[in-house]
This record gives C-alpha cells, structure tokens and sequence, in this order.
C-alpha cells in the first residue's frame, strides 16, 4: 500500500501500489492529485502533461521559454519516425521503466513505506474560530481507499449523531449502491401563495433590538417575522412585505421544563404558523411545537421520536405539513430517519429510513409549492417527495451536466418563484457557471459563464444569504448578493456594493421591482470604535431596471462608446514593494493573467492603443495569523486543531485597477481592492508560503474580478456592469 497526502487540503489517503504515479480525484477538495511512487517517483513525467493542463485552466501559469525549435529539430529527419525505430524505441522504453521500477521497489523493501508524522499547520487570524475543513465527497477511484484518518471522518454521522466505532475495512472494490429510479417525472410545483407586488415602495421596518437576520419561508412567499431580542421570551411581529402591512405580533414564553440550545423557528409561507424544535429537559425527548401567529396560542404539540434522538432540521412544508430529518439510535447503531405530520394536529403522515450520505442536512432547498426538496454535495443533488419522502432522483453533474468537464463544485441552488426551474451555480477548472434545469423533463441548460471564481471577489465581506437567487421578474440572477446578471443577453451587468465597515453582508429579500436591505449593519465606523447608537431598519432598494434595460440596448446596437467588447486595448502594470520575489517576475504574471482576463471578455490585447488597462500593485504586511497542528479528530475538538501558540506574519496585496483614455488623457473606471488573507492552509508554515499563496488566490481573483466592458459616450446612459452602493 502506499499512504500519501492530498497536496491542496494534506487529506491522508491509502491507495494500492499498482495506482503509484496515477491522478486521482480527492474525496475531501475535489483537486487533482498525483500519486508517489515511493521516494523516486518514476511516473511523474507520465502524467505531467494532464497536471499542466488542469492547472492551467484553473489559474493563469507564467510563461515558460519557447521549444518549438527542440521539436522542430527532432521533426526534421525521416528515420525517426520509421516503424522499425518506434518499435525499437517503445521496447527500450518499457525495458527501461521496469527495470528502474523494480530496483525502486527493492530499495523500498517492497512493503510499505514508512509513515512519518509531520505536523500540517493550518493558520487563522489571532482570536478567530479557523473555518472548517471542505465535507468530503464521493471519490470517482473505486479502489482508492482512504487512510485511517478519512476512515474515522467517514464514519462520523451527520450532525448531532455521536461517531460510531468501525474496525479498519479491508481495502476492496466497494459494492455499487442501489440508485434511484431516475426515469424524470415532472417536478414543477408553483406557489403555494402569490403576491402582487407594487412597482415601488416606501416600507421601513425598524430593526433595533432585533435579530440581524429574520425569519422566512422555507419555500416562498412575501412574509418575514422579526424576532426582537428579549431573555425570558421570544417576540415576533410578522409582515406581509407586499401589503406593507403587519398581520401578526407573538410573544412565546418557554416553560423552564423545555431546553431549547438553537432556537431556529420556521414560518409558513402565509405567516400563520411558527414552529420550533424543544427538548424535554427531564425526559430528553423530543418534540415539535406549532403556534398560531394571529392568536399567540399553541395549535399542536408532538413527540418526534424516542429520547436521546437528534433532530438535524425541520421546516414546514406544503399547505399544512411538517417534516423533519433526525438520528436515532437503535440497538448501536445510528439510523437516519425522515418524518412527515399534519400540522395542526400533529398526527404523524409518513416515516422513512434513508442513507445519510443521501441527505445534506447543512445544504436543502424545499420548492415553492412545498412539495420537493433538493439537497445537495459538491457534485451531486438529490430530489426528495416531501409528501411520501421518497428519493425521487440523484443528479450527478459531472455525467448531467457538460460531459467534456473535469469536475463541478457546486456551490448553490435556487427555485424559480414559478416552480419550474431549479438553478445552479457552479465552478469548474477555473470558471463560473449558472445552469438552469428544467423542471418539467429534468435536462439543463448553461445560462451565464464567466472566467474565474467569483466567490474570491464577492468573499469578503462575506454574505448571509443564498450564494444564488433567480429573481422574481425571471429577468436576472443575483449572485452572492452582489452581481447582477441579465439572463438574455449573459452578461454581468450590475454591482450591488456593501456600505463601508460592514464585516458580514446581511441578505437581500428581491422582488419584482425593488428589494429589501438592512441598513446600519456596520458595528465599528472608520476608526475601529464600536459603535454604541446604531438605529437599523430594514428599508426598500429600487432595482436599476431603466439603466439596465438601455445600457444593453445601446451595448448591442453597436452605438458609438468609448469602450465595448472588441475594442483593441493595451495593459500597463506598475509593481513595488514586492515580499520574497523579484518586482519584474511579479509583473510578467500579473500582465499575463489580465491579458487572459481580458481577452475572455473579448478585448484585443495589443500594443500602443488610445485605450489603456492600467494596474498598481503592492505588497505590505498582513494580518497576524495564528497558527495550529491538524491532528486527528476528538469529541472535544472534532476538527482535529490544536493551537501551537505560535504567530505568522502574512502577506496582503493592495492594487488598484483604472480604465485609462490616452488622449485626452483621464481615468474613465477605477477600483481598489485590498486582498489580506484572514485563514490559510500550508504544509510549511513560513512567511514566503504565506506570501505565496496569497499571491495564487490573487491571480484567481483578478480573473474574476468584475471589470467594466462597456462605457458608452452618451452622458445619460451606464456603463456596464454599473454600480449602486447599498444604504449605510
């Protein structure tokens, strides 16, 4: 057996020895990885060429000096390409391979090697929580055979069940698992109730003393309750954001009998019912509670399963359902079980046991008629019938979706408020992507691509809500509360930018016309200082709909602009203060990767052009990180991290980014971005692999980074994508 690691996430893995040299798929990141083959690994050069390519649609590469007079040379002569020399050539080849590969193997003793602990330092800033490690996914290898340690991560349970003790399996071929029917049956389920939203809007819901993020259906409907924070109970007033109206107001006081650690409460898509999860304090059972919001009063109240059992979530479903995902216990081992009960009486409908890798209680999505719920890991989504809770279908997108693609990572997914389309937002070798499936008959489509990952871009500060959300109007997607994207013409074509000082960007409520936004959301103003008197308010954000709607019109009528798609543009970068490198070897990277840029948004990259792309760039110290060993994992520290009590300088990058007209000369577009690494994962922990890290995540951001395609020379029209800054 040989033990290695993953070189992105030091994920251990066991594989068989006939597997030394090959490229694996790892289970933990989803990144390529290249097996050893002992101390000399002989089969690099094998697969060296497949590594390049990976990589290099995943991030732009420096440029690497020119072969091609090498290959002409060789290319120049008959006889080396006659039968008899290839012949000749591949024997001596596969002669020459095994004899090296067998002398290796009797160096290494022909067992085993030899395992050797070393310490993989994982870093976060001083006094912050290090986020967790990537959930694992289903590894594509069937003989791949994770080591120890992803063992006991495997066989821990989904949240709240206690890990369960397995002997170490013998490596074999796994057994193929039963799939679901997948013959596609139509899953469109339109509203259970719909709105008639007005064209503009003047609500304002004070939000002082409330919960920053408020309470919505699970499916869809134009009601929000806002909890308002109090220690002895829970008090709800309940809007109808359409109306701009209230029509509920509730105040909940728990028995001391009843133990609630996370209160979560769900509301029904009209806003008549609330819903909680409770524990019995002294008997460990537990229970669902239902409160009618117009009278205050409990309507049903029921035991969900047998003491000790864990519920993972619930929610509210249908015209008048409750369901719930939960792990029981029974006779040592740990079942996961799906529950469904009539609401207001609480009579239990439907009960089903299923496979926990079959349902991401972290990741669901119900429809907005109630009726499915699609889950979903980074590559797989499953299709659930709330009303008999059966597995209806399991998409697999590397196989659905595009068949030339090395691998999906899904990030998101969203219904249509019609309940005909479920969208997708995905990355893939170094690109994002939207893909809408259609409900009705199961097949997708590709609706917006862009180059890069936008998540970079959009991740500090980082958002709440759904990282994808199809608007109302059907017109648009909004991705990570920020980006616009016009879905006929697949361009970006608005930024919703945060207030200044906010650390987490709360979530947008979207309606046809207008959306919904907290204001006030900044804790500390320019200095740092708290700040004490914060007066929020949950208040109504017009859509840029004109603007859109005739910038696009003046983009695709090839009307006169100053800059559009096409134009012949040239890149101008400036480079100092440069950490552990060279300022000219920094550069050449940099004018590479915003060529690349460019050029994906169909600009002509040229010398000595009247239109200049323009970059500053520099490096500066960054935040202190603290650094901790990744062990392995324990009940009490289930990520395995210990703090060494030791700190890393990092490094951050400042660079600005400016559309530049040479004559007359002034700056038609500028923006300034700060890059400074909060968490990062090194196998060395030195300050030049912080450095250079740092540096990788840049080059993936500046392919994503959102830059302006289109600036007309009409005064009265935008420039694409514009920009609207949410109100402080």
């Amino acid at each position: 057996m040989i033990q290695f690691q993953c070189e992105h996430c030091f994920q251990e893995y066991k594989v068989r020895d006939d597997r030394a040299g090959q490229t694996l798929k790892c289970k933990s990141c989803g990144e390529r990885m290249q097996v050893p083959a002992g101390e000399d690994d002989l089969l690099d050069d094998f697969y060296e060429d497949d590594e390049e390519v990976y990589e290099r649609q995943a991030r732009p590469a420096r440029k690497k000096a020119s072969s091609k007079g090498g290959k002409q040379k060789k290319q120049s002569g008959n006889s080396a390409n006659s039968p008899v020399t290839m012949i000749a050539g591949s024997v001596a080849f596969v002669v020459m391979f095994f004899v090296s590969y067998t002398l290796v193997r009797s160096l290494m003793g022909g067992g085993e090697p030899e395992e050797i602990a070393q310490p993989h330092q994982e870093l976060a800033p001083a006094g912050v929580t290090p986020a967790p490690a990537p959930a694992p996914v289903e590894e594509k290898a069937e003989s791949e055979t994770p080591a120890k340690p992803m063992e006991v991560a495997q066989s821990k349970p989904v949240s709240g069940q206690p890990a369960e003790k397995k002997p170490t399996p013998v490596p074999t071929k796994p057994k193929p698992q039963p799939e679901p029917e997948q013959k596609w049956t139509s899953l469109v389920d339109p509203p259970l109730v719909t709105a008639d939203w007005p064209e503009s809007s003047r609500l304002k819901i004070d939000l002082k003393n409330a919960e920053e993020k408020l309470v919505v259906p699970s499916g869809s409907g134009p009601v929000v309750a806002v909890q308002y924070k109090n220690r002895n109970l829970y008090h709800f007033d309940i809007w109808n954001l359409a109306t701009e109206k209230k029509i509920g107001e509730i105040s909940i006081t728990p028995p001391q009998e009843w133990m609630i650690l996370t209160p979560k409460f769900k509301l029904s898509a009209d806003g008549k019912y609330l819903l909680l999860n409770i524990t019995e304090r002294t008997s460990k059972i537990p229970k669902l509670v239902c409160w009618d919001t117009t009278t205050g009063k409990i309507v049903s109240e029921w035991q969900v399963d047998a003491p000790g059992s864990v519920v993972s979530l619930y929610e509210i479903c249908g015209n008048n359902g409750a369901f719930v995902q939960l792990i029981r216990k029974d006779g040592g081992k740990y079942k996961t079980i799906l529950k469904r009960w009539d609401l207001q009486t609480g009579k239990l409908e439907q009960e089903t046991e299923i496979k926990s890798s079959e349902f991401a209680s972290h990741s669901y999505l119900v429809s907005p008629g109630g009726n499915y719920l699609s889950t979903n890991t980074s590559n797989k989504v499953f299709f659930y019938d709330l009303r008999t809770l059966k597995l209806l279908y399991l998409m697999e997108l590397d196989g659905h979706l595009d068949p030339r693609a090395k691998y999906y990572s899904l990030q998101a997914l969203d219904f249509s408020r019609d309940g005909k389309q479920l969208g997708m937002l995905v990355t893939e070798s170094g690109k994002t992507e939207i893909w809408l499936v259609n409900l009705e008959d199961g097949k997708p489509e590709r609706a917006f691509e862009v180059a890069g990952n936008l998540s970079d871009q959009f991740s500090q500060p980082s958002y709440e809500g759904n990282k994808l959300e199809l608007t109302p109007s059907g017109r648009s997607f909004l991705l990570y509360g920020a980006l616009l994207v016009d879905r006929e013409s697949r361009r970006s074509v608005w930024v919703l930018e945060p207030p200044p000082n906010v650390i987490i960007r709360r979530p947008l409520y979207l309606t046809p016309h207008y959306l919904f936004a907290n204001t006030d959301s900044a804790l500390t103003d320019d200095k740092g200082r708290l700040r004490l008197n914060r007066k929020p308010q949950l208040v109504t954000v017009p859509l840029p709909e004109k603007q859109i709607t005739d910038g696009l019109a003046a983009y695709q009528s090839e009307s006169d602009a100053i800059l559009r798609t096409g134009s012949k543009v040239s890149i101008n970068v400036n480079v100092v203060n440069i950490k552990f490198g060279k300022e000219d070897e920094v550069k050449e990277v940099l004018q590479e990767v915003l060529k690349d840029r460019l050029e994906a948004d169909g600009f002509e990259v040229a010398e000595d052009q009247p239109l200049i792309f323009q970059m500053e760039y520099q490096e500066q110290e960054g935040n202190k990180l603290q650094m901790s060993k990744r062990g392995r994992p324990s009940p009490g520290n289930p990520l395995g991290r210990t703090p060494t009590g030791e700190t890393l300088q990092s490094t951050a990058a400042a660079f600005k980014l400016s559309w530049v007209q040479k004559s007359p000369k002034r700056t038609l577009w500028t923006k300034q971005v700060l890059v400074n690494p909060r968490f990062l994962i090194l196998r060395n922990a030195t300050e030049q692999e912080a450095r250079e890290q740092m540096f990788e995540g840049l080059q993936n951001r500046l392919m994503g980074e959102l830059i302006p395609y289109f600036i007309p020379k009409e005064k009265g029209l935008s420039m694409l994508p514009g920009e609207t800054q949410l109100p402080e």
